[in-house]
Parts: C-alpha cells; sequence; structure tokens
C-alpha cells in the first residue's frame, strides 16, 4: 500500500500555447484566472470562536489558542511569489515534454550514463529556473510554500496520453531542508528517502552504500530523471553555512546541476544568514534567482498589512471580555514582536494563555507582561529589529542584509566569503570531486569514477521498452 495517494493524470488544456501537448503540464490543476485568485487560494482562516466557545472551561480555551497557527494571511508578496512558482513549476516540464524525441534521448542517456554511444542530445537547453525568497526567522516563507504546494497533487500516474501509451509516474514537487550538518551525503539521503516515502521504493537503501560523490550525484540525476521530479523545494539554505571546508559550495554547485542538467525548477527559501555562502559563489547565487526573488519584511507599526494582521487575529479571541482592538494595543504588539509575523502569533497566543483562568481581557498589560517573561529570551532580537540599526541587527546574522550581499543583489539585476574550516569528508572522492566541473551537455560519466552497473538502476528508461 503506497503511503499517499497517487492521482491518475486527468489532461487540462491550459490554453498557453507553449504547454499544448505536454502531457506533465495538462495534468497539473488548471491556472487560475486572475491574479487575485493567487492570494485566495493560499488564504485559511478557521473557524472563529463564538460567544458560547469564550464562555467554556479554562483548559478546553487554552488547547484551542492552537487555532492560531492555522491562520494563513495572504500577504501581497505571497500573490507574485504564488505566481512565479505556477509558471516555474510548469515551465520545468517545456524542454521535458516526455513525448518529444529529444526528452526520449535525453532520458535514455541518464539511464545508461551513454555507455551504449547514445549521447546527452547536444541541443537539449533546460527550461527550468530558480526562485530565491529570503526573510527573516519567522516571517513565513515555509508557511508560504507549504500553502502553495497544498494546491498541488504530489504525485500523479500516467497510462495514456489521448491514445498514446504513456507509462510513468511523475512527482510533480519535493520538499528538502538543508540539514544542521549541511554535508552533501545528507542531503542527498534526505532526497532518496523523499521518493522511497511516497513510491514505497527504496533507493535511499542502495544510496547509502555509495561512497563517491560522483557516483551519488548520478544516482539521484537518474531517480530525479526517472520519476519526472518538476520542482524542488530547499528550505533552510542558510546551514550551509555550517560547512566545512567546500561542501556548500558542493552543495551549490548540485543545485546549479539540477536546473541546468537535470531540467528541475528550483525554490531556495533561506534567512540572511544565508549571505555569507552566496557572496563566494555569484555563478550560482544567478541560476538560484534565474527566475527573481522574494525579499518578506518584518511589518512596520504603522503599515497597513500590520493593521490587516492585528485585525484579523484579533477575531480568534479566547478570553473572555473581548475588547476593541485600540490603536494602543496594537503598538503593544508590535513593541513585544516588532511586526515579525511568527513573534506576534506567538505574543498574542502567549498572551491570552496568560489571561485565560486570570483577567480575562488582553490589553496592553498583556502584551508587555508577555514580552517580559514569556518572550524574554526573544528581547534582544526584537529589539534590534525594531531598533532597525545595522549595529545592532548584526548581532543576529539571520536578521540582516549585508552591505555586500546588496551589492551582489544589484549586479544580479534585483531591485532595491564561506568560511575555511578543517575538511570533513563525507564521500571517499570528496577531493577529487572539487576539481571537477559540471556540465550541462555532457552525461555524468565525466565526473564519475566508475559506471552503476545498469541493473542496479532504477531508471525508466524510454528507450528500453
Amino acid at each position: 500500500m503506497n503511503p499517499i495517494e497517487i492521482i491518475p493524470a486527468k489532461y487540462i488544456d491550459t490554453g498557453v500555447t507553449r504547454f499544448k501537448g505536454n502531457p506533465f503540464i495538462e495534468a497539473l490543476p488548471s491556472l487560475e484566472k486572475t491574479k487575485s485568485d493567487y492570494l485566495t487560494g493560499l488564504s485559511n482562516y478557521p473557524p472563529k470562536p463564538t460567544a458560547k466557545t469564550r464562555r467554556s472551561g479554562e483548559i478546553v480555551r487554552m488547547m484551542e489558542l492552537s487555532t492560531l497557527n492555522d491562520i494563513v494571511i495572504p500577504f501581497p508578496e505571497y500573490q507574485k511569489a504564488a505566481i512565479t512558482l505556477a509558471t516555474i513549476m510548469r515551465e520545468t516540464y517545456v524542454a521535458r515534454n516526455p513525448l518529444s524525441v529529444q526528452d526520449r534521448q535525453r532520458r535514455h542517456a541518464l539511464a545508461t550514463d551513454g555507455s551504449d554511444g547514445l549521447p546527452f542530445p547536444a541541443n537539449w537547453k533546460s527550461s527550468a529556473k530558480g526562485h530565491f525568497m529570503m526573510a527573516v526567522s519567522g516571517m513565513g516563507k515555509t508557511t508560504f510554500a507549504q500553502a502553495f504546494l497544498l494546491q498541488y497533487p504530489q504525485v500523479i500516474k500516467h497510462s495514456d496520453y489521448h491514445g498514446q501509451v504513456l507509462q510513468c509516474t511523475q512527482i510533480v514537487y519535493l520538499f528538502l531542508r538543508v540539514p544542521h550538518d549541511a554535508t552533501l551525503k545528507s542531503l542527498c539521503i534526505q532526497f532518496f528517502d523523499e521518493v522511497d516515502r511516497l513510491l514505497n521504493t527504496s533507493y535511499a537503501r542502495q544510496a547509502r552504500g555509495v561512497k563517491q560523490i560522483g557516483l551519488m550525484v548520478q544516482l539521484m540525476n537518474q531517480v530525479a530523471t526517472a520519476v519526472s521530479l518538476g520542482f524542488l523545494i530547499v528550505d533552510e539554505l542558510q546551514n550551509l553555512k555550517s560547512a566545512k571546508g567546500g561542501n556548500a559550495e558542493f552543495v551549490l554547485n548540485l543545485f546549479s546541476e539540477i536546473i541546468e542538467r537535470l531540467g528541475i525548477s528550483l525554490l531556495v527559501l533561506a534567512t540572511p544568514a544565508v549571505q555569507s555562502v552566496i557572496e563566494g559563489s555569484v555563478r550560482n547565487a544567478r541560476k538560484l534567482a534565474s527566475y527573481g526573488e522574494t525579499v518578506l519584511k518584518p511589518m512596520p507599526r504603522n503599515d497597513p498589512q500590520w493593521e490587516d494582521f492585528c485585525e484579523t487575529h484579533w477575531e480568534y479571541c479566547f478570553v473572555k471580555n473581548k475588547g476593541p482592538l485600540t490603536k494602543e494595543i496594537r503598538n503593544a504588539w508590535h513593541n513585544a514582536s516588532a511586526g515579525n509575523t511568527a513573534f506576534a502569533s506567538l505574543a498574542y497566543m502567549l498572551s491570552q494563555r496568560n489571561e485565560i483562568g486570570g483577567r480575562e481581557i488582553i490589553d496592553v498589560a498583556s502584551f508587555e507582561r508577555t514580552a517580559a517573561t514569556d518572550m524574554a529570551f526573544l528581547q534582544p532580537a526584537i529589539m534590534a529589529l525594531i531598533s532597525g540599526k545595522p549595529e545592532k541587527l548584526r548581532a543576529f546574522d539571520d536578521l540582516i542584509f549585508s552591505p555586500k550581499y546588496l551589492a551582489l543583489r544589484k549586479l544580479l539585476g534585483a531591485n532595491d566569503v564561506i568560511s575555511k574550516n578543517n575538511v570533513t569528508e563525507e564521500f571517499d572522492d570528496i577531493i577529487e570531486y572539487s576539481q571537477a566541473k559540471i556540465s550541462s551537455k555532457r552525461p555524468s560519466a565525466a565526473i564519475t569514477a566508475k559506471k552503476i552497473s545498469e541493473s542496479d538502476l532504477p531508471m525508466e528508461d524510454p528507450l528500453s521498452m
């Protein structure tokens, strides 16, 4: 029994000329009709507590407070990002139409590693793109990505496309997190674990026995192609700052290969702490943001967005005496959170928890008490955000955008040094691999020390049928 539901493909004409006749794109949900529809699709407003709910027992109401975690307010920045992701999720398949002769040759070359003389097509060009989303901790990067992905099936099974046989499985997206040890091998194993979870396969067991980085990347390339992976989301990229030796560069090179060679689009999520990593790799930074970037910042005190956030959350009041939301309360709320969405939601939840069974009202004193007690450990970061002063923000590398990074963004057309630690070899040949150049035109045999036996490959080869 498969761990998740595999959806049979149903093909819908998108109305976009460049997508016509592509089963991988036409199997995805219909495009939204207007830009505002993307915001509507991302929002989530759980049932609001009633007067009867506020008269419930103390413990019941304290348990109900978790409802606050389910609120998703579609900020304006989400609209742009959602349209971008909907685009690159489909663009990734433009150059990978499984019915085309060129794609069949590409898939076969990756399956066999070019061992039978049929090379990777020299004129194939990836249509995949990268999008970079950066925000200080707690500003909703992961919440946005998860809300967007809920609108898409993760696994689609194809069998017949308008009378033409098409036997394959399509994984629409995978969600990975850069591990805290920031090792390439840990990230690759996570990839195989996710595929195994979705398809009930055993690729991770095979991958764990691989000792050479070139072979691991080759196997990852082959499996990603076999499952027709369309879109990869990589969260917590800032963890690469903990990478030892040149491991951070190896991971960034892998992401570039995913876009250029495999034709798989990529969304990268990170805090400003990632700047020390990408500042030293302009080529990889350009690839990761080849389809732009989204930057989410804390809400200013008098911003309409902050007022909307407060008014929306105020409706989820579980204390007995729900009073009016005044400007003084909003200011106290902002002082306790600096306009950071995660901090603000937490401050409201903790303030209610403290008042239930006590004063049973939320006011200025409620937020002041919460800031001074329950959220005292966050106050240095919150005060730094409120001040906006670089000398204070620098104490928190995931809060500030450095001048060097801003200059790099400008160089790459945006609006508005990797640390040298001791090398820890996670693969036997990690030193040799660092000298190999990744090519988007040649099969991965160019960087592998030996070939994986074809009988060991879990690969859908379109030319073997």
